[in-house]
């Protein structure tokens, strides 16, 4: 990933293929698991996976337009319209049959549905599906403010920041976007401990969100404190997943834990791939060619640059392997992992392909 800028992503735009994406969706929505390369029907659905896919189906059509896009987002976005209960919180699992086998909860898969409905919002769909976007965020929103888990209260930054790019004058929006932003600086201030700077006592999955909801909130709102937090935890972050010069995501058999042994193993395409969007949108702002660097050794870790020299994305079939483990590869190549990476190569190319 040391190639120059320009023909770093000339040659990332030609190996992205959406194939295995339209391959893991049917008639209802994307299927959550694979066994190998194969949709696993067993497993159903997940509203995680749906919401990521819905974000990327409307950032796709930059790179790789594909007619089949505008479908699945109608389709992503019915299935979460079916999901949200009437009050505002969401099911999280529907099984092959279409049952719904889990309660309305406020998780992190509400604030992921933010998020896509957000970007539904800021964006040149048929106002239609922006008046179901708006229904669906309209009624989840309030959930993720009393949630008490970070990373629901970061897709909702994600989500106010989308919303607030098309509706500037929109002063719920702004109040919205400060007080969800305040309760993340809070987490940080709390936990933060001499050099552990992180919004929790343990770095577990998807962790460079929470750093990437300040620095857009900082965006917005500019103010200099969630600049300032948003990079010192997201350098922290970088430190503690980087081992001899490359990318060395939160093992899930463990987690780090401050005070605790980081676990290495296993190694998921969620890591990297949040790592990758929060440095190009860190980059962005400061222009920061350690931000740069840092998206490259992310998005190296998909291409082999990583601890087990692995090839984690498979460029014949656009699927990603989900991850690796001290023994190798993790041979399913399930919706979340194809996903994760997609999206991180859509955010590189944007940040760093119109360079001048």
């Amino acid at each position: 990933m040391q190639q120059d800028l320009p023909e770093l992503c000339e040659k990332l735009a030609k190996l992205v293929k959406l194939d295995h994406l339209f391959a893991l969706t049917d008639a209802n929505a994307v299927i959550q698991h694979a066994r190998f390369s194969v949709p696993y029907r067993k497993e159903g659905y997940a509203v995680d996976d749906n919401a990521r896919a819905l974000v990327l189906s409307v950032k796709a059509s930059q790179y790789w337009p594909d007619k089949r896009l505008a479908e699945l987002q109608k389709k992503l976005l019915s299935f979460l319209l079916l999901m949200q209960d009437d009050n505002g919180q969401l099911h999280n699992f529907m099984d092959f049959s279409l049952d719904l086998i889990d309660k309305p909860t406020i998780g992190d898969h509400l604030g992921r549905t933010l998020w896509a409905t957000g970007v539904i919002l800021n964006s040149p769909v048929p106002e239609g599906m922006k008046g179901s976007a708006r229904l669906v965020f309209d009624r989840a929103l309030p959930w993720a403010r009393i949630s008490d888990s970070p990373r629901t209260k970061a897709y909702a930054c994600l989500a106010i920041h989308e919303r607030m790019l098309s509706e500037p004058d929109d002063k719920n929006l702004e109040t919205d976007l400060k007080e969800t932003s305040a309760d993340l600086l809070k987490a940080y201030q709390v936990n933060k401990d001499g050099e552990w700077q992180w919004y929790e006592s343990i770095l577990s999955y998807d962790n460079a969100r929470l750093s990437q909801a300040m620095l857009v909130a900082y965006e917005l709102l500019h103010d200099e404190v969630l600049l300032e937090v948003g990079e010192e935890s997201l350098r922290f972050l970088n430190n503690a997943e980087t081992q001899n010069g490359v990318c060395a995501p939160i093992g899930n058999n463990g987690w780090y834990a401050k005070g605790k042994a980081k676990a290495l193993y296993d190694q998921q395409p969620i890591e990297p791939a949040a790592l990758v969007e929060a440095a190009a949108i860190a980059y962005r702002l400061t222009h920061d060619k350690s931000y740069e660097n840092m998206a490259r050794r992310a998005l190296g870790w998909f291409f082999g640059m990583n601890t087990k020299n692995a090839i984690v994305y498979d460029v014949a079939s656009g699927a990603c392997y989900d991850g690796f483990g001290e023994r190798g590869l993790n041979q399913n190549q399930g919706a979340e992992s194809t996903i994760a990476f997609l999206l991180a190569a859509e955010e590189f190319l944007t940040c760093f392909g119109h360079t001048d």
